[in-house]
């Protein structure tokens, strides 16, 4: 339960872009030449048939080569060259504009250059454009899908030219803090971006992440349609795109915090403490026991994280909240002992690389002070670190002992990346809310 805790959301679903920074290719694949439709279902062929001129493959290249960095999927949404991928699949461009470039394989062997209009990173979307015109494009399907309608996903997996693969809508995940279509089909890296249409041909969906064993998500296509009017109503293409990220991610900061902040979080009561517990239909909580017989002491534990998170980079995965609260007993230690197993506990901090972490963040700074609780005397430490590409948004851990028991005590620690100052501080003082001493 701890390892599955600890993993974040986004890094445990398998986003469906192949990262190839080695690979340089010298001649250009045709993918009309290599497609294949999967699988011997009527319909399967004729969607096919019908929408694999308006799919593309989409690749970031290391300016100056035809060294690919990573490669995904795409598809014209206008008959002037619109296109549309996730955000996740050009990031490295977004970010490093200087040092990558992105460029299309159409599926006749065209392929061009692209360049980026708009980017949605909360929703893991992107708007590019292509030359030309009168292109086959996409329309999208006006009326809510039905659970269980027959869907056909399309993209370029793993370099490997277009395909389509046939699946089944399974509705909205119902644990996701934004909306996601649960896909039950076979996707794979390399189809990120790519459409996902009914037996008509029409939008519904964009792939954007795996957790395999044909367990999909995609993006609902409503998203796509904001973006676009939101680009039309202001069409000028931005000459940088951070400051948009950061904005982006502050709002994504706010909306969490609202949403956790409607009422006082839930407790959980064990051993006479009072700890947070599931807080919002999009957080899930676990718990478990373990007695450390070598060490003389019994800990119950309760791990609380939300999918909330939005990938930003490979190594940069921020808006989620966890925390988790650790009960420890022991019978066998003396005070002193017990306080240095608490010790040790309380000052332990997830081990993270360090050539990521100087690139991306600056350094912990931390303030120690000593807190009343509702009549539960505790130790409390607050750390924050900056992020250095999106001014505002912080990294902020709180840890929390208590003082009030020689031989139990809880250890409870607040967990939260990307946030805005006053949207962090307002959790900071939701959650230490929560804990309370019951006696």
């Amino acid at each position: 339960m701890k390892e599955y805790f600890l993993m974040r959301t986004w890094q445990t679903i398998l986003l469906l872009v192949c990262f190839a920074p080695f690979v340089a290719y010298s001649e250009t694949i045709d993918l009309n030449e290599r497609a294949e439709p999967i699988g011997l279902d009527r319909s399967a062929q004729t969607v096919f048939a019908a929408a694999k001129d308006s799919v593309v493959q989409v690749r970031t290249l290391l300016k100056g080569s035809q060294s690919q960095n990573s490669i995904g999927s795409g598809f014209y949404v206008s008959e002037d060259g619109l296109v549309i991928t996730n955000y996740h699949v050009v990031s490295s461009h977004v970010l490093e504009p200087k040092a990558y470039e992105m460029a299309y394989v159409a599926s006749n062997g065209e392929h061009g250059a692209l360049t980026l209009l708009a980017i949605d990173v909360l929703h893991d979307l992107a708007l590019l454009q292509r030359k030309g015109s009168q292109l086959p494009y996409l329309q999208f399907h006006a009326d809510p899908i039905s659970k269980g309608e027959k869907l056909f996903s399309l993209g370029n997996p793993n370099d490997l030219g277009l395909i389509i693969v046939e699946g089944v809508n399974n509705g909205l995940s119902e644990h996701s803090f934004y909306d996601f279509i649960h896909f039950t089909g076979a996707i794979n890296p390399g189809m990120s971006g790519g459409p996902v249409v009914n037996k008509s041909g029409e939008l519904v969906g964009i792939n954007d992440a795996s957790m395999g064993e044909s367990r999909g998500f995609l993006v609902p296509a409503q998203f796509v349609q904001e973006l676009l009017a939101r680009w039309r109503a202001e069409p000028a293409a931005a000459a940088k795109f951070q400051p948009e990220i950061t904005r982006q991610l502050k709002q994504h900061s706010f909306a969490l915090i609202e949403r956790l902040a409607r009422k006082p979080l839930p407790v959980q009561q064990d051993a006479g403490y009072a700890v947070p517990d599931v807080a919002d239909p999009y957080m899930r909580c676990w718990a478990e026991e373990a007695t450390e017989t070598k060490l003389f002491f019994k800990v119950r534990s309760y791990y609380c994280s939300g999918y909330s998170d939005v990938y930003v980079d490979h190594d940069i995965i921020v808006g989620s909240v966890r925390f988790e609260s650790n009960l420890y007993q022991s019978d066998s230690l003396d005070s002193f002992r017990f306080g240095h197993l608490l010790g040790k506990k309380y000052g332990s901090q997830e081990k993270e690389d360090k050539k990521i972490l100087r690139k991306n963040f600056t350094q912990y700074a931390c303030t120690d002070s000593i807190v009343d609780l509702k009549g539960m005397p505790s130790k409390a430490a607050l750390c924050l670190r900056a992020y250095r590409k999106f001014p505002g948004l912080y990294d902020i851990n709180l840890r929390v002992v208590t003082l009030n028991a020689g031989k139990r005590a809880l250890v409870s620690k607040l967990y939260l990346s990307g946030f805005a100052y006053e949207d962090g501080m307002r959790m900071v003082r939701l959650y230490m809310g929560a804990l309370k001493w019951k006696g």
